[in-house]
């Protein structure tokens, strides 16, 4: 049915939208069994699966009394320079600290663009939000990429925002 590297990629969507692996795995099945039980064609659609995994996600939230889409910021990727383990490291601990300060939307849409490829256009028909909206949280999150950049030590020379 689904191959392990389509898992893979279905379960890191989860993950940027929850910031938590156990939530993420809930999130993956939960969306799984919706998607088997609907029974209509079992072809594999990443972006339909991707679709009840958000609309799953936002039932979620809405049940437990949580926020989680605060109005949306925009960002940009890192690109990592892979010369050294010690820059390597460096490069992680940004990355992982820029993850910390992401929002739910933030985090969702660095994923499409930054690992799925898509583009602001592709992105806001994806999420059904205007073109505006994604390139202005794509904005945001480059000026917190910005920002965490110019405040860590001077060894980041690897890390190009």
């Amino acid at each position: 049915m689904l191959s392990r590297e389509q898992l893979q990629g279905l379960f890191r969507y989860c993950f940027c939208l929850t910031a938590e692996q156990r939530s993420a795995e809930d999130l993956l099945q939960t969306s799984l069994e919706k998607w088997i039980r609907r029974g209509q064609s079992v072809e594999y659609s990443h972006a339909y699966i991707r679709k009840i995994i958000r609309n799953q996600f936002v039932d979620d939230c809405r049940r437990n009394n949580a926020i989680a889409f605060e109005s949306i910021e925009e960002g940009a990727a890192i690109l990592l320079d892979e010369t050294c383990i010690e820059e390597l490291e460096i490069q992680h601990n940004l990355i992982e600290h820029v993850f910390e300060l992401l929002n739910t939307a933030e985090r969702e849409v660095l994923y499409l663009w930054a690992v799925d490829g898509y583009t602001a256009s592709q992105i806001s028909q994806e999420l059904m939000q205007p073109r505006g909206t994604i390139l202005s949280r794509l904005h945001r999150i480059k000026q917190k990429v910005a920002d965490i950049s110019q405040s860590r030590p001077s060894k980041r020379s690897g890390v190009r925002v």
